[in-house]
């Protein structure tokens, strides 16, 4: 439910940020760079026991002249960091020419994902250097040769990748991090790897959650996959390393809510776009044949960090084929041709109300909502409660000033008022808190945003109000208003042109709309069924703390 908010940028906030504030700012910056991933190989020198990708190691090398097309393609499309990973990317014969190119091209990072062993020759990791490579990520699963080289399937490989490991910290000249697969195996160790790399100089990890694709789902995965409660204590003492000042911890496809405490480091929801990227393919089958994702089975589905956007999905395809719905959401375009259920309401997201007017023509509903920047002209357009011939039951604002507009127009629309530092103000200082108000949660793109806009202490604002106020996308538990019947809502935006659900359409309308989540914790409320919890990017800022389960 995006609008047309005011936004207070972080860089132009005038009081300092502390040393974590900074690492939010930098890891969403990072996180939100245009990658170019160009995958060099199907081969690999290692045999990890949870590799994703065996299934397509079929021991050759992509051609030269793919790759380069790839790597300038990429970068006439504005992409700005250029990743060279395989298999192993390092064994390509044309590696060196590769990052060279990437730098030529323009790319502002040339990055490696890779085992690291090439990087033990010194005049393969000083030529790397002297071409330009910015950034050498590390796959480095234990911290010593016993449990590294079991897990990857290659004694030697330890002490090999330690040693151009060891030899590009000291060079300087590199941007050094370390991806560790957490699984069965070291999982418990983890505090002890972290504290080993860092001693050696390391600073940057990123924490991968083993998942059930390719090997690892496999004979292996009773090895390989564990229970996170069991572990939790372990896993707590491994995050805890994110707090010193000169430490950044990603973590990768991680179940958010087992992260409660230390929510800053939750993998930023952008990336799904990246993972669904990856497999197109499957999803492309699955939605224009038919044909179930062949991944689907209860117990895989369980350890997978995808499983709530393959539910929103499933959900989505089932509501488009319903004969009626609740609301069609249209945004940006026009519904596209092809079949659309029969809908109640439709919700109108534009700039103002001629760019609404545009989008009316395609929708049939007889009641209508706006979602509009600028609402000028409304009160003149408004015929005997309707607009474009529908009854206007809601409209929704992004400040104060348009909230005390549209509440000074006549009718009985519901006024919806996105809840943000600037119109709480205006909220609390009702003497009586208007019949027409519903107080909205409004959900943000980049946790930066949601931290500078929301209200510090949600539930003490809606404790302080002077009265009963109605309330969307806000848990009973915050609000402490009784939660709403979900609407079955189909979204235009995630169509494509032929009127089914196109996959990167859907997978943004997920990342900003559908991905939610509660805490462990919330097992226990008794709103648990028929509450949604709340936006991934909410606990991102706030942690799940304030999240209060309801139990009687």
């Amino acid at each position: 439910m995006t609008i047309a908010l005011k936004v207070i940028q972080p860089e132009r906030q005038s009081i300092a940020f502390s040393d974590e504030l900074n690492k939010v700012v930098s890891h969403e910056e990072a996180a939100h760079d245009r990658r170019n991933w160009v995958r060099l190989t199907h081969d690999c020198n290692n045999r990890c026991t949870f590799c994703l990708d065996s299934n397509a190691l079929n021991g050759t090398l992509r051609s030269t002249e793919e790759i380069k097309i790839q790597i300038i393609e990429g970068r006439k499309k504005g992409m700005t960091r250029l990743i060279l990973s395989g298999g192993e990317p390092t064994i390509h014969p044309n590696f060196l020419d590769f990052v060279l190119l990437g730098k030529k091209a323009g790319y502002r990072k040339v990055q490696t994902v890779t085992n690291g062993r090439m990087f033990s020759y010194p005049e393969f990791l000083k030529r790397a250097a002297e071409n330009g490579l910015d950034e050498i990520t590390f796959s480095l699963h234990g911290h010593n040769a016993k449990l590294h080289d079991r897990l990857v399937g290659v004694p030697g490989a330890f002490e090999q990748e330690v040693k151009g490991l060891k030899a590009a910290l000291a060079m300087g000249r590199f941007i050094i991090n370390i991806d560790i697969v957490i699984n069965k195996q070291n999982v418990p160790h983890l505090p002890e790897i972290l504290e080993t790399f860092i001693s050696w100089g390391v600073k940057e990890f990123d924490l991968l959650h083993v998942i059930p694709f390719g090997n690892a789902w496999t004979d292996a995965r009773h090895h390989l996959f564990y229970d996170l409660d069991a572990h939790h204590e372990t896993l707590q003492k491994a995050f805890a390393f994110s707090k010193r000042p000169d430490v950044h911890i990603w973590l990768n496809r991680f179940p958010p809510q087992h992260a409660e405490g230390f929510e800053e480091l939750i993998q930023d929801p952008y990336k799904l776009n990246d993972e669904v990227r990856g497999r197109r393919e499957e999803f492309d089958r699955y939605l224009s044949l038919g044909k179930k994702l062949m991944c689907r089975e209860p117990e895989r589905c369980r350890y997978c960090y995808l499983e709530p956007l393959c539910d929103s999905l499933d959900e989505a395809i089932e509501i488009q084929r319903r004969p009626e719905v609740d609301l069609i959401r249209v945004a940006g375009e026009a519904l596209p041709a092809g079949k659309v259920p029969q809908a109640r309401s439709v919700r109108l997201v534009a700039a103002n109300l001629e760019e609404a007017k545009g989008l009316v023509e395609s929708a049939e509903p007889a009641f209508l909502e706006l979602e509009l920047a600028d609402y000028s002209g409304l009160a003149e357009a408004l015929d005997d409660g309707a607009v474009f011939q529908k009854k206007l039951e809601k409209a929704y604002a992004g400040s104060s000033e348009a909230m005390h507009s549209l509440l000074s127009i006549p009718g009985d629309f519901e006024v919806c008022v996105y809840l943000t530092k600037e119109t709480a103000a205006a909220i609390s200082a009702f003497e009586t808190i208007p019949e027409r108000l519903v107080v909205v949660q409004p959900n943000y793109d980049r946790v930066t945003e949601q931290r500078a806009n929301d209200v510090d202490d949600i539930r003490a604002f809606f404790a302080s109000l002077n009265g009963p106020v109605k309330t969307e996308n806000i848990p009973a538990c915050l609000s402490k208003r009784p939660t709403k019947r979900r609407l079955t809502v189909l979204d235009g935006a995630m169509l494509g042109p032929d009127g089914r659900i196109d996959m990167p359409s859907f997978t943004q309308r997920y990342v900003a709309d559908g991905f939610y989540t509660k805490s462990l914790r919330c097992k226990g409320c008794v709103e648990n069924a028929s509450c949604r919890g709340v936006h991934i990017n909410f606990v991102r800022a706030h942690g799940y703390a304030p999240l209060d389960p309801i139990t009687g």
